[in-house]
């Protein structure tokens, strides 16, 4: 009997200590942490995948406009709208970021924030079909080409 209980506790204890019993020492695995949790706590926030395009001038691919945003919504059916029309939105924001780098944005200069947002706002609204989805930049990044 002695040498069944000490052959138990053997193998029973690297599994404890692996965390493979499901003791009540009340330290539990957290599971990471996802963008939006990262990003904010607001249930309003839709984050969008970082987004980028190429600038390309005179027939040249100058460098890469990358960026990260999402979206503000308050009003909850326009939210879910936005979260079932999410393909047709990422579709929407790639374009107006390509569009503002070949179109608008030169070269060896810093983008202008207040000319992207414009577009995507542009973007977001007409898929949308109603204004309420309000587009925050978070991060914007032109790296250059290198040759």
């Amino acid at each position: 009997m002695l040498l069944a209980l000490v052959l138990f506790a053997a193998f029973a204890t690297p599994a404890a200590a692996a965390g493979g019993g499901g003791g009540s020492s009340g330290a539990q695995q957290q599971a990471p942490a996802t963008r939006q949790e990262r990003l904010t706590s607001a249930e309003t926030y839709l984050p969008m995948p970082t987004l980028s395009a190429g600038v390309l001038q005179r027939n040249d691919n100058q460098g890469t406009i990358v960026i990260d945003m999402g979206l503000d919504i308050p009003d909850a059916d326009l939210r879910r709208r936005a979260q079932l029309n999410a393909p047709r939105l990422r579709d929407a924001l790639r374009t107006a970021l390509a569009n503002y780098s070949s179109t608008y944005y030169r070269v060896r200069t810093a983008p202008d924030p207040t000319e992207l947002t414009r577009q995507m706002q542009v973007a977001v609204n007409r898929v949308l079909g109603a204004q309420g989805a309000r587009v925050l930049l978070a991060n914007i990044i032109y790296q250059v080409r290198q040759n």
